[in-house]
């Protein structure tokens, strides 16, 4: 899409030529313009900005969540210990930094900027934050959607528990800052609405919208989302669970509304809040071993050589502490269920192939055996090899709730023939009439030193004997098979 914006001179097109298909250009294109831009630029390319622009982004993000834990906790180290229990959480950055990471990062930074103006607008009043809130608020929004309901729903809690009587000045001064926030948005909202109606925007949003499987997931504790439960979530869990029985509600109710209104990326974003309640809990079970009533104040009277060279207790924890934080990041990283694992040189060399030893028009399927969201390569190949792929589920949201059902089922359907052999593959091509496309088995560990060196050897080799189909292409990288008709 950040080549579509190139193309047509930095304008927005009606369409994108994403996978081949009539998808609908109505995705917030902040992010889109950045790698554009970004790319155009001597030396680079948009393929290395999307390589490096995301995790840049996602680390700024640990520093804003700094100055947004010191402003609701009143001390520097507590900003330290909240940022510090965000960075190590996997969840706040696995889904940052690959696919459609762009975009995903920076809405979430701008919401961070923005939910920290907007607590000093709902405090103060100060029309220097009224303003700040406005832009970063409306410049979420153009960056992702999901940011969008995390910012509103995060200021609006934060207004809702932290005011006291002062709530209803503080809702209105919120709602002047979402005002000013719609007056940024409105060229882009009216550019798509002329083209396209309302379509788009409502087709998108029921297809992530779920607010009870938000509670179900958050009743289970399987919100996190990750492979493993690292100590810095427990930390959070515990933390929040600590603070509403002291009374403390805003960060509890925080984190219960990010989840619950936004089940598909609100696991992301609950990182916030549950930094913030990780930071809490350590700083009451840290205090209470060096046995100090308040131990910030304790970290800035004294240098913290000397309070370590006392507390050889308080060492030894925190060394533990940092150990299972990064090792549960090491185990994460290397766990096939998460989007950490990019394409190899051999799996761009086969989809260059195809770009240029096959027609215009040709179709692929691509079987990896693995889940929509994660399956880079189904991703990846209409980008790199400028084909389409009839089971690529990207950008399908956007073509209708029943569209996206519908590639969804392909979709799933195609990787269930991944374990068996080729007449699952022919009953396949069949059902859904894609008789023409050539069939793409990549190679390689696809997600990760966990995974098989081959996802489908069953069905690679009964290809390799069906007299129907010939091989396109046998690299390193992947088999293309072609079919004889």
């Amino acid at each position: 899409m950040s080549r579509d914006l190139a193309a047509h001179g930095m304008t927005l097109p009606t369409f994108t030529t994403y996978n081949g298909e009539q998808i609908p250009f109505a995705y917030p294109p902040l992010g889109l313009y950045l790698a554009a831009i970004l790319g155009s630029l001597p030396g680079l390319s948009v393929v290395a900005v999307l390589q490096f622009a995301p995790a840049t982004i996602a680390t700024t993000s640990i520093f804003v969540v700094h100055l947004l834990a010191c402003r609701l906790g009143g001390s520097a180290w507590f900003g330290v210990a909240a940022a510090g229990a965000f960075a190590l959480m996997p969840r706040s950055y696995i889904w940052l930094v690959g696919g459609g990471g762009m975009t995903r990062a920076l809405g979430l930074l701008l919401a961070l900027l923005a939910i920290h103006q907007g607590i000093g607008l709902v405090q103060s009043g100060a029309r220097r934050q009224l303003i700040l809130t406005a832009l970063f608020g409306g410049l979420t929004a153009l960056a992702h959607p999901h940011a969008a309901v995390f910012l509103a729903v995060s200021l609006g809690s934060i207004a809702l528990l932290r005011s006291g009587r002062a709530v209803l000045p503080a809702l209105g001064r919120l709602v002047t800052a979402a005002l000013g926030a719609v007056v940024i948005l409105a060229p882009w909202i009216l550019a798509v609405l002329l083209n396209h109606g309302a379509g788009p925007f409502l087709s998108a949003g029921g297809t992530g919208i779920n607010m009870s499987a938000g509670l179900i997931a958050l009743l289970g504790i399987n919100f996190i989302d990750a492979p493993v439960v690292d100590v810095f979530t427990a930390a959070g869990v515990l933390g929040s669970v600590v603070m509403a029985a002291r009374g403390k509600w805003v960060v509890p109710c925080w984190l219960l509304a990010t989840v619950v209104t936004d089940p598909r990326a609100g696991m992301t974003y609950a990182t916030v809040p549950l930094a913030i309640a990780a930071a809490f809990f350590i700083k009451d079970g840290l205090g209470r071993l060096v046995q100090v009533s308040d131990l910030a104040t304790a970290l800035n009277s004294t240098p913290i050589p000397r309070l370590l060279s006392k507390q050889p207790a308080l060492v030894t924890v925190l060394a533990v502490i940092l150990f299972v934080g990064v090792r549960a990041n090491a185990r994460t990283a290397a766990d096939p269920g998460v989007p950490l694992h990019g394409l190899t040189e051999d799996h761009v060399a086969a989809m260059a192939w195809v770009k240029d030893n096959t027609a215009p028009d040709q179709r692929f399927a691509i079987v990896t055996a693995h889940r929509w969201e994660l399956d880079y390569f189904s991703e990846w190949f209409p980008f790199l090899a400028q084909r389409e792929s009839v089971a690529t589920v990207q950008g399908s949201e956007w073509t209708g709730l029943d569209g996206f059902i519908n590639r969804l089922a392909r979709f799933r359907q195609l990787q269930e023939c991944a374990p068996r052999v080729a007449s699952c593959l022919e009953g396949w091509r069949l059902g859904w009439d894609v008789l023409d496309a050539y069939v793409i088995i990549p190679k390689g560990r696809l997600y990760g030193p966990m995974t098989s060196v081959d996802c489908c050897p069953a069905l690679r080799e009964d290809l390799h004997r069906m007299q129907n189909w010939s091989v396109a292409y046998h690299g390193p990288g992947a088999t293309v098979f072609a079919p004889r008709n």
